[in-house]
């Protein structure tokens, strides 16, 4: 794991002063690769004019709007309020989608009522995004060839009355009956495994399968609803 020294403001006080004396003398260092689309994982802590910070390290523990995280020296208290930003997209905004030994990147700046702690404005899970990205490019492959294989047909229209592995698909003011196969895939927006009870009533729901006298077994079903944008989102 790679080391970096830390680089401090005249704004950072306290315990984060008096440790940044201490870790800028620290020049010992070992390195170990990361994994396939994620930082080599080197612990960071960078301070800069005002207080902003740049942190790296992996979670200790995780909570709806806290973080700790062991960077540099020790535990850092993440503070994650409503206004920040939880990365990737895939998580819905949703701390408590991360684990711990998660390796994270958080952005904001060093709080003025607490040692060792962080307001963040934004979080980013990398370990959480390589897992997604495998996710999804696996349930893509394997739907494309559940598609390759047969001959039913797409149907796109709003979902209701979601019970067991049945609901109803209106489309174009047609309602239709789903029976979803119990080998079926169901996804979300982004590709992501989800569970039938997650669709609600009013989604936007793709299906695939076929059409008998108004009854649809459905062999692909997605969610293109889930999760919902973000306010001026486009991912």
């Amino acid at each position: 794991m790679t080391i970096r020294k830390i680089v401090m403001g005249t704004a950072v006080v306290g315990s984060v002063l008096a440790f940044a004396l201490i870790a800028s003398a620290q020049t010992a260092s070992t390195t170990t690769s990361g994994s396939p689309g994620t930082p080599s994982q080197p612990m960071v802590f960078e301070a800069g004019p005002a207080g902003r910070v740049l942190l790296r390290g992996t979670i200790d523990s995780v909570s709806a709007n806290l973080l700790t995280v062991k960077s540099w020296g020790g535990d850092w208290t993440v503070n994650v309020g409503s206004g920040a930003e939880v990365l990737p997209v895939a998580a819905g905004n949703d701390l408590t989608q991360f684990k711990t030994g998660d390796f994270v990147g958080v952005q904001g700046t060093v709080s003025q009522s607490a040692n060792w702690t962080v307001d963040a404005t934004l979080v980013r899970d990398w370990t959480y995004r390589q897992a997604v990205n495998q996710e999804r490019q696996q349930n893509v492959q394997s739907i494309r060839q559940t598609i390759q294989s047969g001959t039913p047909r797409n149907f796109q229209g709003t979902a209701g009355a979601v019970s067991g592995s049945t609901f109803t698909l209106t489309v174009n003011g047609t309602p239709y009956t789903v029976n979803v196969a119990a080998n079926a895939q169901v996804v979300n927006r982004n590709w992501l495994t989800l569970s039938l009870a997650s669709i609600q009533s009013g989604d936007t729901v793709r299906v695939w399968g076929t059409n008998a006298s108004g009854t649809i077994t459905a062999q692909i079903v997605r969610d293109v609803t889930i999760p919902a944008l973000p306010i001026g989102g486009t991912h």
